[in-house]
Order: structure tokens, then C-alpha cells, then sequence
């Protein structure tokens, strides 16, 4: 696989993982708790939460490519999996994948991730996300991200979370 091919992977998935994180904070800054039956405990926080569900999707892909249910996974099974995923992506058949073909590929091996996120934000269980479910995550974000109190968010204010016990300027 190609370096450029592995770096987007690995963006998509960071930012994947990135986006549960970010929901899970939301929820639990708010008071509310941790979100969708999840409990934080044992000093189990966002971080778990994002490593649980980044695992959870690594078990169902190591499941589906794991073809004799052996529980190991021989490099011909995943070379298996990954040509046949290839050749039902290359719709014309030239050996190669284009954006629109690549992107097949990647809503495939993502959806057990979207299926998660889907069903995180969809607080009720209705099958539905509602607008409100759907902007709740986000909804006041720079407000309790916004460290250093300018009103937006930036890598300072980062950095004065991690480094400063999480006070804003004004406050030291």
C-alpha cells in the first residue's frame, strides 16, 4: 500500500475516533454522565471510550477476514480479503482504484464505525437521529473547550488543558 494511502487511512480512522472522543466529552462536560449506557469507571474516560469502540471495530474486521474461524488470521486470509475487497471496488477493472472506487472501499471497512457513531448519537434508540442528536456534541463546544478565554478554539487552548491543569489565563 502506498505511504499516501496509509496516511489517509490513518487520518480517517484518527478522525473517526476523534469524533466518538469528542461526543463522549460533550456529554460527560455536561453533566449528563457518560452517553449511551456507558459508565466511566476506574478512571475510565474519554480516551477509553474512543479505544473501546476503535476495538470493538478491529474484532468485527478481524472477524470477518478470519474465514475459518479459527481465531488467527494467516496472511492468505488477509490477502483474501483484501483482493476481494479490491476487486469488488474496481469497477472497470483496470487493476487500480480511482477516488469513487477507493471511496467504496472505504465506506465499507468504515461501516461498522458509522453503525457505532449512529447509534451513540442516537440517544432515544428511535433509529433516527434527530437534529437535536445531531447537533448536541458539538452544541457549546468553545464554550467548554475555550481555555484561554478569547472564544475560540485553538492549539493554545489545547496545551493550557494538558499542561495547565486545565485553567484558563485569567484564573492563574
Amino acid at each position: 500500500m502506498r505511504t499516501r494511502t496509509k496516511a489517509l487511512i490513518g487520518i480517517g480512522v484518527a478522525a473517526a475516533i476523534g469524533g466518538i472522543a469528542l461526543v463522549w466529552a460533550s456529554h460527560a462536560d455536561r453533566g449528563h454522565g457518560a452517553p449511551w449506557g456507558f459508565r466511566a469507571h476506574h478512571g475510565h474516560g474519554p480516551g477509553f471510550l474512543a479505544k473501546e469502540q476503535f476495538r470493538l471495530m478491529a474484532m468485527e474486521m478481524f472477524e470477518a477476514m478470519d474465514t475459518d474461524g479459527d481465531g488467527k488470521l494467516t496472511q492468505a486470509e488477509i490477502d483474501k480479503a483484501r483482493n476481494d475487497r479490491h476487486a469488488a471496488h474496481d469497477a472497470d477493472g483496470d487493476g487500480n482504484l480511482g477516488l469513487e472506487e477507493f471511496a467504496g472501499v472505504w465506506s465499507e471497512t468504515t461501516r461498522p464505525l458509522t453503525v457505532r457513531v449512529f447509534q451513540m448519537l442516537d440517544t432515544d434508540g428511535n433509529a433516527v437521529v434527530t437534529r437535536a442528536e445531531y447537533d448536541r456534541p458539538l452544541a457549546d463546544i468553545v464554550e467548554r473547550l475555550d481555555r484561554d478565554g478569547d472564544g475560540a478554539l485553538s492549539p493554545r487552548d489545547r496545551w493550557r488543558h494538558r499542561h495547565g491543569g486545565g485553567k484558563r489565563d485569567k484564573d492563574r
